[in-house]
């Protein structure tokens, strides 16, 4: 049996892929943030879920990618600690899902000589997947349009480890009331700015939708016990009105499933998952990411007609319900996307 290690900034399909390792009696370590981000006091999502999938988690303290001394000066540190990590852990191999932390990891893991994995979720690749492909042994890839940002000789196009409770499609009546549903994600940590947008027009979005509404759990903006606070007010509204600090991993299929339309950020995630449920789509990608990422992943669902990007800056009422009329005018096309792509990872990287 081997004993993997796995890390990065994704870790929803990083840890589909850690469970299946897991399942057929690997012994798998987790390395990666107990909180969402800096100055957050909350467990992370990320933390949560790991433990409760009774993985060994490890956190680490490193700096960004990013032009700034003090972030340099982490990243050193954060090496350290990661060779010490899996120094004391003693891997066979290291996946990393990307990001700052996967670096750092995988890294350290260079310097020790130990196989490093690399999966690329985004339609992009940002500084840290890109310095990680200089040394690692195997690259997957989620989309077909990333190849260009990767050696040919050692990539693969494999798709996305797909959370279980997407691959049992299962819809369930959530609101009493009939109206359709309408499923606001802002990512695992939440978006504010999609946050507030929401709570300043509550009522006008309640008099056409039933609404589930992930908040974040940040104690930093509070936006989830606004929300809750926000459900007391509204009288005979507030039973279509569900505010949710984190969709877990075996709930998450139930909601996108059992939802009519989509308003909210254009992760790698999402947007595989959309192309899967085909659930209509109001898009407000990040505007913050390397590469515009979120805007490429959009335009793939824009293009199959699954999806309408509304920017950030654009974000307000009348806009918003004018993209919903032209997103339930549209006739979307079917995408051909791989589904194995946990049991295509899994052999490869027994084989290798």
């Amino acid at each position: 049996m081997a004993k993997l290690v796995f890390t990065g900034g994704h870790h929803n399909s990083a840890l589909v892929l850690a469970q299946y390792f897991q399942s057929h009696q690997h012994d798998v370590y987790w390395i990666g943030h107990r909180h969402s981000s800096r100055g957050d006091t909350n467990d992370s999502a990320e933390y949560l879920e790991v433990k409760s999938s009774n993985i060994p988690f490890h956190n680490l303290e490193t700096g960004r990618l990013l032009p700034t001394p003090k972030e340099i000066l982490k990243i050193p540190l954060g090496v350290k600690r990661a060779i010490s990590l899996l120094r004391q852990i003693h891997p066979d191999k290291v996946i990393t899902f990307g990001g700052y932390l996967g670096a750092s990891v995988a890294l350290a893991a260079f310097i020790l000589q130990i196989p490093v994995y690399l999966h690329e979720q985004t339609v992009t690749a940002g500084k840290a997947n890109k310095f990680i492909a200089r040394f690692a042994k195997k690259i997957y890839l989620t989309w077909d349009e990333s190849r260009p940002y990767f050696p040919s000789s050692n990539s693969q196009v494999v798709g996305l480890p797909l959370r279980l409770s997407l691959i049992k499609k299962s819809r369930t009546t959530l609101f009493v009331r009939h109206k359709p549903t309408l499923l606001i994600m802002g990512g695992k940590q939440g978006a504010s700015v999609i946050n507030h947008f929401v709570f300043s027009h509550l009522h006008d979005l309640l008099s056409q939708f039933n609404i589930v509404h992930q908040t974040g759990t940040s104690s930093v903006t509070h936006d989830y016990e606004h929300a809750l606070a926000l459900v007391e007010s509204l009288g005979s509204l507030a039973d279509s009105y569900l505010p949710m600090g984190y969709i877990s991993e075996n709930l998450i299929g139930k909601y996108l499933y059992s939802s009519d339309y989509y308003l909210g950020r254009s992760g790698a995630h999402i947007c595989y998952e959309h192309s899967l449920t085909r659930l209509p789509s109001i898009l407000i990608p990040l505007t913050i990411t390397h590469d515009a990422e979120q805007h490429k992943n959009a335009q793939i669902l824009e293009t199959a007609k699954q999806g309408i990007i509304l920017p950030q800056s654009e974000l307000s009422l009348p806009h918003f319900l004018d993209s919903f009329k032209r997103l339930a005018s549209l006739k979307p096309k079917s995408l051909k996307l791989p589904l194995d792509a946990t049991e295509t990872m899994y052999h490869d990287i027994l084989k290798v």
